[in-house]
């Protein structure tokens, strides 16, 4: 049986308009299966785990939206091992997806679950804050990439990019911008209860589970949504006309190793920075916090595609 939670409001507006021409197929095919609309941000978690506990037995559970439908829906679906996990693409980054080479042609990336070539378990990352935990598929960040993800989500004409496919763009603009204006604070970070490390003028650190962030920012090319560990790039110490020659190279991922770069592969990483910053996890903004865990669920849940 299939659950589908969709986001009817993805991409603003197509994420109801996809789920439309995926119905004409299942219905065409034959094919059961139950829809389940979000109305408002953080339903999709409550609507994925009331499917999880419905008596129906080889459940699949199939999120329509972008990268924070993901995370609300594995938030609801972690601690039950026995579901399986699809996706269809129809956000404005698509990180998730991009990582992991699912198909934004709806076309492809259903019959991804219908009858998916691969089979993973994917390990949910896990952010801890101001005594709160949310999930995250993708990636989480404290300072600058938070911030132009809080830029982009106030955005006045943000729907209007997304409608003429521009929607990365949205992030590109408001990072340049903030290449420059964001501040640069002092950071602690703890490693799996053990080493610590300090660094000043940090820019940003973001713990990746899989490699991109941002709209396709390859942060992270070694990391991997089921490989059970945090990969953490800390940028710090860097002048601001290295900050404008190292974002177009972490497109490719072509970042790594420079000087300001520092790369770590944990469990859990402890950050805790001198100043209030925003934080993110999949988009999804948060804070300012001072302190911020993120680490990875034990459990993995089936993922299909």
């Amino acid at each position: 049986m299939y659950y589908f939670v969709v986001n009817p409001q993805a991409r603003s507006g197509k994420g109801k308009v996809t789920w439309e021409k995926i119905e004409k197929v299942l219905q065409g095919r034959e094919i059961p299966y139950e829809v389940l609309f979000t109305e408002m941000q953080g339903q999709a978690g409550l609507l994925a785990r009331k499917a999880a506990e419905n008596r129906a037995e080889d459940k699949i559970i199939v999120a329509i939206g972008g990268d924070g439908t993901v995370s609300e829906v594995m938030s609801g679906i972690f601690d039950h091992p026995e579901i399986t996990f699809g996706y269809i693409p129809v956000g404005s980054g698509n990180d998730f997806a991009r990582g992991l080479g699912i198909s934004t042609d709806w076309r492809e990336a259903l019959e991804g679950v219908l009858a998916p070539k691969h089979r993973i378990f994917l390990h949910p990352g896990r952010l801890e804050f101001d005594g709160r935990t949310r999930h995250f598929g993708e990636s989480m960040g404290i300072g600058f990439d938070a911030a132009v993800c809080s830029g982009a989500n106030r955005l006045r004409f943000k729907s209007v990019f997304n409608r003429l496919g521009l929607g990365k763009f949205t992030y590109t603009g408001i990072a340049l911008k903030l290449l420059i204006t964001s501040s640069c604070d002092r950071m602690k970070i703890r490693l799996d209860g053990k080493a610590v490390h300090t660094f000043s003028k940090v820019l940003f650190a973001c713990g990746m589970n899989g490699p991109y962030e941002g709209g396709g920012f390859k942060f992270a090319p070694e990391a991997s949504v089921d490989d059970g560990m945090i990969h953490l790039c800390v940028a710090a110490g860097l002048p601001i006309y290295k900050r404008f020659l190292l974002l177009p190279k972490a497109l490719v991922g072509k970042h790594v190793g420079a000087e300001g770069i520092y790369m770590f592969t944990c469990k859990k990483a402890e950050i805790i920075s001198s100043r209030p910053k925003f934080i993110q996890g999949d988009g999804e903004v948060f804070g300012p916090v001072k302190k911020v865990t993120a680490s990875v669920e034990d459990n993995g849940i089936p993922f299909i595609y």
